[in-house]
């Protein structure tokens, strides 16, 4: 029988110029370019746990909650175990540059839209990237002068 798990991650971004640029983390062994998750525990709200796991993974301090991008559901196996897992995705908007490598990953990047699509490991993660841009294109829009 298959275990579910539920997951909470977000997706990282700051101004530069005045376009937005993402944050990905990356695993060397695994040539992997991926968004910062993790479990939600016990008593926590989704949004709470998104945080959390960007703030330890990143070591970002500051964090401005944008929206609620949407949700991942996956199927991976494990030690023989076979496990459901959805991912809840929060968008986050930072103005800190330096973040930190963790214990879950050895390298970290800030990307272009374009250049994070391209770097995205997994399909349904450039999904959450693709309406997370559309949420902060449409902001920028409306901040501009009329």
């Amino acid at each position: 029988m298959k275990k579910h798990l539920v997951s909470a991650g977000g997706l990282v971004f700051r101004i530069e110029g005045n376009r937005p640029i993402f944050l990905l983390l990356g695993f060397k062994r695994r040539n992997t370019w991926c968004l910062p998750k993790g479990l939600i525990e016990e008593g926590e709200t989704e949004v709470e746990a998104a945080k959390r796991e960007v703030m330890e993974e990143t070591g970002l301090k500051t964090l401005s909650l944008i929206d609620k991008i949407g949700e991942i559901h996956y199927n991976f196996w494990s030690k023989g175990k076979s496990f459901d897992k959805t991912v809840h995705f929060y968008l986050f908007e930072t103005n800190q540059r330096e973040t930190i490598v963790g214990e879950e990953h050895d390298m970290y990047a800030w990307f272009s839209y374009e250049r994070a699509m391209e770097a995205l490991s997994y399909r349904n993660e450039r999904e959450i990237l693709r309406k997370g841009f559309e949420i902060v294109a449409k902001r920028i829009k409306e901040l501009e002068p009329k």
